[in-house]
């Protein structure tokens, strides 16, 4: 197997659990800081809407961080498990960023 084919299966896992990543931290969002956002002026809209753009696009770019580790494991011995095993690395992550994403909106003026 080439690092190309390595590559095409690691994207059609990890694509598809990035809706239920972003699904979870929009719902964190929502559950802090929603009622502010709503009940807000629109100034604080965009202002708001600024911080979870520029917080989405980090969640995104650290959500790339699968992918190396992903690839590494389809090279080495354990290659004949990690696919059923990758779930760990996801629910790791997700944990990892549902814990900053927490942090980051508790200790912000908004929540």
């Amino acid at each position: 197997m080439n690092i190309k084919s390595h590559f095409a299966e690691a994207v059609g896992y990890w694509e598809r659990k990035r809706i239920v990543y972003n699904g979870v931290l929009a719902l964190l969002v929502f559950a802090c800081w929603g009622e502010d956002i709503l009940s807000g002026s629109p100034g604080q809209w965009l202002c708001a809407a600024t911080v979870l753009l520029v917080l989405t696009g980090i969640a995104n770019a650290l959500y790339c961080a699968a992918y190396p580790v992903d690839l590494a494991y389809q090279m080495t011995p354990l290659k004949s498990v990690w696919p059923r095993r990758r779930w760990l690395l996801f629910t790791s992550g997700l944990a990892l960023a549902s814990t900053l994403a927490l942090w980051v909106m508790l200790h912000t003026g908004m929540a």
